[in-house]
């Protein structure tokens, strides 16, 4: 049986606009609004993307003191996902 976290991780990696997304985050925390001029998107696809990484627990939403929401690549996430997949395809 295929673990559901390992799905939802390769589910989340398997879209390019998330890829993007991780790109531009591996730089240093932005808001979702800032993404959306950086990719040119719309914010409700934007925000749609970063809660599906945040579901498969690659990002995480960081409060700055003003009380603004920005996003930052959980590199934990990536670990984990690479962990299971290892496991899975070895059989352990």
């Amino acid at each position: 049986i295929v673990p559901d976290v390992l799905i939802n991780g390769l589910k989340a990696l398997a879209d390019p606009t998330r890829l993007r997304i991780l790109r531009y985050l591996e730089h240093s925390p932005q808001t979702a609004a800032e993404l959306s001029r950086a990719l040119r998107l719309r914010p409700p696809t934007v925000a749609h993307h970063l809660l599906e990484l945040r579901k498969a627990g690659m990002v995480q939403v960081i409060v700055d003191h003003e009380g603004d929401r920005q996003y930052a690549t959980r590199f934990e996430g990536f670990d984990t996902i690479q962990e299971l997949l290892n496991k899975f395809v070895h059989g352990d």
